[in-house]
């Protein structure tokens, strides 16, 4: 059972975005770098620009080039003063489509982030730009702005419900490790650890695949460590993975995490009942209860560096200059993790799950389809459940899947064999909801096949040794 928090989207933007953006340039370099950043394909993306900047002839083109990859690659501060270098340079004749999807990144940035005041700076700009722009209609014009004024407001409120996450390390360089504590009531590879929530040693889970600060599952957790909740507004989250949860969102004062202080950390709470006389969900909430008390979320990850993970000794550290030699291999979106590796000599995008307990390489169709000659399957499909964060009803997707007995996967030029930790979708509908549709979905069974998994999000690259 896969019980956590996938994402939740901190601004509640009430835009519909669109992904298809249409520039009308007359050289191809341009067209054929623009669609690649309205496909997110950010490692094409990256390799297209080095190629070709000199053959690109829009300046607008380029500096949406890197607002875009400086969010995908952890640059968010960098991103934001590009993305406000956009703002301020718009042509007045841009389509809306193109308008929507700028004006939303850079507004769910700020959120992410927590730059409210630049939100607020960013709305007010935004509703310039759509009150001078000739290539829209009146009502058009009329709607955006009318969605936009209220989320002046919608920021003026986060900066006082939600203070700004601040972190610092001590100066004494000791690289303190942590050590890991051993899951052995699923015997799955969470990776776990002990941290000091309000000054309260918890049992905390390391998620990349959780999007907020932090997530507790069991509310009396919460309130033994005195966090403040948020009472009078009901959270949706994972809503966008059709397995909603509702949550109360709060703040924990203060996180000792190692080196590590770290101040006002926005948390979700789980207020979602279970059916107690359905034995399945009575199980799991029990499962949940003792797993773990608190989940480290990425908004929280992103920001620590480099951190190693030992598992012969079973520590955690955070070493600091420490020389990448791999390729880049990472990018976040929406505050969640993916990443590239390769699978039959081709490049598959995952949203990689550190919280995916006993969840290991999950391919869709897409994938499958194409590169099935390598990809061996057993011949009669069976069924696999997914829980995300949650224990009840609707936190539950079943889905039909054939299981893969042995794959190999590349990570930076490590060859892993992977055994029994695969399976292939049946069908386009039973995609998983968590993964990518050109590739698919990684959870932590990876870490059973290293002695050290790195995460560098300084240079956003994942590395291991086998």
């Amino acid at each position: 059972m896969n019980i956590k928090m996938k994402y939740f989207n901190l601004l509640f933007l009430t835009l519909t975005l669109s992904n298809t953006m249409a520039w009308a340039q007359a050289i191809n370099h341009s067209q054929e770098l623009s669609d690649l950043i309205s496909k997110k394909k950010w490692f094409e993306i990256e390799n297209y620009y080095q190629q070709h900047k000199e053959s690109i002839d829009s300046d607008f083109v380029k500096i949406w080039y890197f607002a875009e990859t400086e969010n995908a690659f952890n640059r968010p501060y960098e991103a934001i003063s590009t993305y406000e270098k956009l703002i301020d340079n718009i042509p007045l004749n841009m389509d809306k489509s193109t308008l929507a999807s700028l004006f939303g990144h850079s507004l769910q940035l700020c959120s992410d982030v927590q730059e409210y005041e630049k939100g607020e700076e960013f709305c007010q700009k935004i509703i310039t730009v759509l009150e001078k722009n000739t290539a829209i209609d009146s009502d058009t014009r009329l709607s955006g702005i009318q969605t936009f004024t209220p989320l002046i407001e919608r920021f003026k409120l986060l900066s006082k419900t939600f203070p700004k996450l601040t972190i610092t390390k001590s100066e004494v360089d000791n690289t303190e490790k942590i050590k890991l504590i051993p899951d052995t009531l699923t015997s799955s590879n969470n990776i776990l650890f002990n941290a000091k929530w309000n000054g309260i040693e918890l049992l905390t889970e390391f998620d990349t695949g959780s999007g907020m600060g932090a997530y507790i599952y069991n509310r009396a957790i919460a309130e033994k460590i005195g966090v403040k909740l948020n009472a009078a507004d009901t959270i949706i989250v994972n809503e966008g993975y059709e397995l909603p949860m509702r949550c109360l969102a709060g703040v924990v004062d203060s996180l000792k995490i190692g080196d590590f202080n770290i101040k006002n950390v926005t948390v979700a709470v789980n207020i979602d009942a279970i059916d107690s006389i359905d034995s399945v969900q009575v199980e799991c909430d029990s499962v949940a209860k003792s797993m773990y008390d608190i989940i480290l979320g990425f908004s929280v990850i992103r920001q620590l560096g480099v951190i190693e993970f030992d598992f012969v000794k079973n520590t955690m550290s955070f070493p600091q200059d420490t020389k990448t030699v791999n390729e880049k291999n990472l990018y976040i979106d929406k505050n969640v993790l993916f990443m590239n590796m390769k699978i039959c000599d081709a490049n598959f995008l995952s949203f990689f799950d550190t919280g995916g307990a006993g969840q290991g390489l999950l391919i869709n169709t897409d994938f499958y389809e194409k590169h099935k000659q390598c990809i061996s399957v057993e011949s009669q499909a069976t069924q696999d459940t997914i829980r995300v964060g949650n224990c009840n009803e609707t936190s539950l997707k079943n889905r039909d899947i054939y299981k893969c007995p042995q794959i190999e996967v590349e990570i930076n030029n490590q060859i892993i064999t992977m055994k029994n930790d695969c399976n292939v979708s049946k069908n386009k509908e039973n995609n998983t909801l968590l993964g990518t549709v050109e590739g698919g979905y990684f959870g932590n069974s990876i870490f059973k096949y290293c002695k050290k998994a790195t995460f560098d999000f300084d240079n956003m690259v994942f590395s291991v040794d086998k």
